[in-house]
């Protein structure tokens, strides 16, 4: 009975280890959940302000208050560097070499300069779950252009960089 009772906690133990563990190599970083719902913007593409250029404008500040997307933008742009994302010209849509991305980020300084950023994206809407989800296909990264009396005047596109 002994042998039995040691064979039944060793296969429960067992058990209990094999379902509670994963494989470190099935792990994906990347959000895998399922995207759910009728594709209703196929591509939907728009700009996002993400620094105030008017400091006077109370409302806009309290919108952006919580953003900060230096971080997110540092990331993009060492990946485009370093070759992990390739970034391709706005008006031609062709792939920029890396002495051109530098010229465009020398021209445009660093992300303090970044105003806005366009994003073209997929819309999925749910309409049993009352949800809408989003795919980033790409963004652009808008530098502020700013006139003699230091306000904005619009923003220069950078380069696209695509997400899927």
């Amino acid at each position: 009975m002994n042998k039995a009772n040691s064979l039944i906690l060793m296969a429960l133990f067992a058990s209990l280890v094999l379902t509670s563990c994963e494989s470190s190599g099935s792990q994906n970083p990347k959000n895998t959940s399922p995207i759910q719902g009728l594709n209703i913007a196929n591509p939907i593409t728009y700009e996002v302000l993400i620094k105030n250029p008017d400091v006077e404008d109370e409302w806009q500040s309290k919108c952006l208050e919580n953003t900060d997307i230096k971080l997110m933008s540092r990331d993009v742009i060492n990946a485009v560097m370093g070759g992990r994302l390739k970034a391709y010209d706005y008006f031609d849509d062709h792939l920029l070499s890396k002495s051109e991305i530098k010229a465009i980020l020398k021209k445009n300084g660093q992300e303090n300069n970044i105003g806005n950023i366009q994003f073209k994206e997929e819309w999925y809407w749910d309409k049993d779950q009352l949800q809408l989800q989003k795919k980033v296909k790409s963004l652009m990264f808008g530098y502020e252009i700013c006139g003699e009396n230091k306000k904005v005047r619009g923003y220069r596109a950078s380069f696209v960089v695509n997400l899927d």
